[in-house]
């Protein structure tokens, strides 16, 4: 695949840190993209809580709606970290899964604290971004200095709107050479 250079293949939606709504705006553009035939993969965020009023969250996969909840219910008073690193482990192996597979263009969820300290999904990121695979993702404000840090600068920062967001997906895929197919 080429790329052109004029337009890194790599995307951020940096928003505020109290916008909650990003998940479901990545989500719809992949399927939008995938019903029109386009091979898409990667994974996003979804929220919700437990019977104690925790937050849970969970990583859906893109192409085969696998699950893997990031979070451990550790009680209601607990105010220890949370987070699943196991599950956080077996949910990169989607990302290195669809870099395998060769997808067309690649989610990931976000670029949160793991990625901004060096960990979580980046190397996942880095390897789809150096085989020439699009990747578009969401970076809250207050990580936004980790995101710059990780990419030299060198992305697309996109509005958080869906028809934008759709446009850079397309110019990528036009920019690979496959086919523009409708959406």
């Amino acid at each position: 695949m080429s790329t052109n250079s004029n337009v890194p293949p790599l995307a951020a939606l940096i928003y505020p840190d109290d916008q909650h709504d990003i998940e479901a705006l990545l989500e719809s553009v992949a399927r939008r993209l995938q019903q029109s035939g386009r091979n898409v993969g990667g994974l996003v965020h979804h929220q919700s809580h437990y019977a104690n009023g925790n937050k849970c969250m969970r990583l859906l996969d893109l192409r085969s709606g696998q699950q893997f909840e990031m979070t451990e219910d550790l009680g209601g008073s607990s105010k220890a970290c949370s987070l699943n690193p196991q599950a956080l482990a077996h949910a990169s192996v989607v990302l290195r899964q669809a870099l395998a597979d060769g997808v067309e263009l690649a989610v990931v969820n976000c670029f949160g604290q793991l990625e901004a300290a060096g960990g979580g999904f980046v190397q996942e990121i880095a390897g789809l971004i150096g085989a020439d695979i699009p990747v578009i993702t969401a970076v809250a404000a207050r990580h936004e200095a980790g995101w710059q840090a990780f990419t030299g600068g060198d992305f697309v920062s996109l509005p958080v709107d869906e028809e934008a967001v759709l446009r850079w997906c397309l110019q990528q895929l036009q920019t690979q050479g496959t086919e523009d197919l409708p959406c």
